[in-house]
């Protein structure tokens, strides 16, 4: 019998949510005995693009891992300077994308689609992931895993757009930061008089692009979901909570198209411990390895639950 093909779909999350997606991607090894970097598709969005284009060149979730923990002699990341600082440079004095604020008010676009087109322009220094995806796919080039998408935003419809899919002659470096320009933080990239934005802007993991596909098992790993919401008292923390409550809603959808496809599907999102860990700057590189240590200390639990609905 042939093996059942699968997928593997990596959302948003930052800095924190892509130190919880490693050591989350290493327990799921462990209980569903798979290797992740063997995915049929890959998906990723934001930190999750980062990911998977890693995954998608052979790169093992245990390299990935060995390099979260600083163990790693070939790691092309430092994690205390690539991934910016605790807050980000000033923005330009240019929205990111006006004409979604105008489809929002139109009702064609989501609330929060909209609102982020209504935010300046990041100015953060993508250098660091440029290197980091040339050190393992060639310069100019693609992954060389055929169903590699990474998402995005077209800034001007907003409309989300499988970059590797959809778009085939950008070079998987610039793909990375599209899917990854955080609204305010990091530059939008333009390709051939398009703009594209963060894919998260629009959904945290774009799972729902698998309907129409072969995939019979997707394995869904989404850091800025969570069925088990703390209350934090931090009023930062609050409105992160509010946000991830609305992002949470998007995945249980796509979750059901997927099933009702007839696809099977494992979701993991972060513990309320995980919540607490991350805080309300996902961004922050400070609390990476407090989020990683707290991951690898609850995702046994978190796997093992999400494997009994599977």
């Amino acid at each position: 019998m042939a093996p059942k093909k699968r997928a593997l779909v990596l959302g948003c999350g930052g800095v924190a949510g892509g130190a919880w997606t490693v050591a989350a991607m290493s327990e799921i090894q462990k209980q569903l005995g798979w290797q992740l970097h063997e995915a049929d598709y890959f998906i990723g969005t934001s930190v999750g693009a980062v990911l998977v284009t890693l995954l998608s060149q052979g790169i093992t979730v245990g390299q990935l891992l060995a390099c979260q923990q600083g163990t790693s002699n070939h790691c092309h990341w430092n994690h205390e300077v690539d991934s910016g600082g605790t807050y980000p440079p000033l923005p330009k004095l240019r929205l990111n994308g006006a004409n979604l604020l105008r489809l929002g008010l139109r009702g064609k676009v989501s609330a929060l689609t909209a609102v982020m087109g209504a935010f300046p322009q990041g100015q953060a220094d993508m250098s660091g992931f440029i290197r980091l995806v040339d050190s393992v796919v060639p310069k100019g080039e693609w992954s060389k895993h055929p169903n590699t998408w990474l998402m995005a935003v077209e800034a001007e419809s907003g409309e989300r757009v499988a970059l590797g899919r959809d778009i085939t002659d950008m070079p998987m470096s610039q793909a990375v930061c599209a899917s990854y320009a955080v609204p305010s933080w990091c530059p939008p990239v333009k390709w051939h008089r398009h703009t594209y934005l963060d894919g998260g802007i629009a959904s945290p993991t774009s799972a729902d692009f698998l309907l129409n596909t072969d995939v019979e098992e997707v394995v869904v790993i989404a850091p800025m979901a969570s069925r088990d919401l703390d209350n934090p008292l931090h009023p930062f923390s609050r409105i992160e909570r509010r946000v991830r409550k609305y992002m949470t809603q998007i995945v249980v959808n796509e979750v059901a198209a997927l099933r009702q496809a007839g696809k099977r599907v494992l979701r993991i999102e972060p513990s309320a411990e995980d919540l607490a860990a991350f805080g309300f700057n996902l961004m922050d590189p400070k609390n990476r390895e407090q989020v990683l240590n707290t991951a690898i200390a609850t995702s046994p639990t978190v796997v093992e639950r999400a494997l009994a609905e599977f």
